[in-house]
């Protein structure tokens, strides 16, 4: 079954105030309205008694820790893993948590799926939404539906990977739309204001800048390249073992020069721009024979 968080969310995680939501967003109504019809609903009992009635065409199912509460047209559970199983006896496949403050919270660490209004508007609140966690979750869609807001669907990112077989099975190479240039800046210079650097590299010798080809030229600076960005999508933990050593291996044996940057989530490499479709292929055999 999976879980799905439904939520409207200002800055700062503002999600109510005074037990109910300080807007009123047709698009946002309407958005919640597709994504849970025909689903079971779980809500805490303040978020029940906000919406004020069951919503049609969709189970309520309300937790609550007052023994005694009923409502009509509604089911009861008294904790969040009673009504998950309600809603998994009833035969759905999935399962969509409303609100509020206390039923994300404790709803976030199970959840498969967020479904976020971001509404661009800073306003007072006493109900707030849990961070969401770059590490764990991952925008895998978005669309701005006006100037103040944006829906964004979010997935669980799966867990890092540490096994070298599993890592470069599901590897996939990406090529990154910006060719790079590798940049330094002397020691005791100042590194031009506004830049947004791909990597940055602190040495005695000087500050290695990363740099699109744009991004170099607007600031002035020369550098080597260019080099093509590519990406390797798939999560590898941090304390993975080999995965360099067989990417850069495997280009090396076809004499391919390649700079290799670790980031969190993902490996980036930077080989010749001109050689890049060569090395895309190199990586893509890799990946099909591992």
């Amino acid at each position: 079954m999976t879980i799905t968080l439904v939520a409207a969310v200002a800055h700062g995680g503002v999600i109510g105030a005074d037990g109910g939501m300080p807007w009123h967003l047709p698009e946002d109504l309407r958005r919640f309205k597709a994504l849970t019809m025909g689903r079971p609903m779980i809500m805490g009992r303040r978020t029940f008694e906000s919406i004020g009635r069951p919503l049609p065409g969709r189970r309520s199912i309300v937790v609550t820790r007052d023994g005694d509460w009923a409502a009509d047209g509604v089911e009861v559970a008294h904790s969040l893993g009673e009504a998950l199983e309600l809603a998994r006896a009833g035969g759905s496949d999935d399962v969509m948590v409303v609100g509020g403050g206390d039923i994300y919270a404790q709803a976030l660490p199970l959840a498969d799926v967020l479904e976020i209004t971001h509404i661009d508007r800073t306003v007072a609140g006493d109900t707030r939404f849990p961070e969401i966690g770059p590490a764990e979750w991952e925008p895998v869609a978005e669309l701005d539906a006006g100037p103040e807001l944006r829906f964004t669907t979010y997935r669980r990112r799966p867990p890092a990977l540490t096994d070298l077989q599993a890592l470069l099975h599901g590897m996939s190479p990406v090529r990154r739309p910006d060719d790079v240039l590798f940049c330094t800046v002397a020691p005791g210079t100042d590194v031009p204001a506004g830049l947004s650097a791909v990597a940055t590299v602190r040495e005695a010798e000087g500050t290695t800048l990363v740099l699109t080809v744009a991004d170099a030229a607007a600031a002035g600076l020369a550098g080597v390249g260019p080099q093509a960005w590519i990406s390797l999508q798939v999560h590898s933990d941090l304390d993975a073992v080999g995965l360099t050593a067989a990417v850069a291996g495997a280009l090396a044996r076809h004499a391919l020069p390649c700079n290799v940057i670790a980031g969190y989530f993902h490996d980036h490499l930077f080989v010749p721009a001109d050689r890049a479709d060569e090395a895309l292929s190199v990586l893509a055999a890799l990946a099909h024979t591992a």
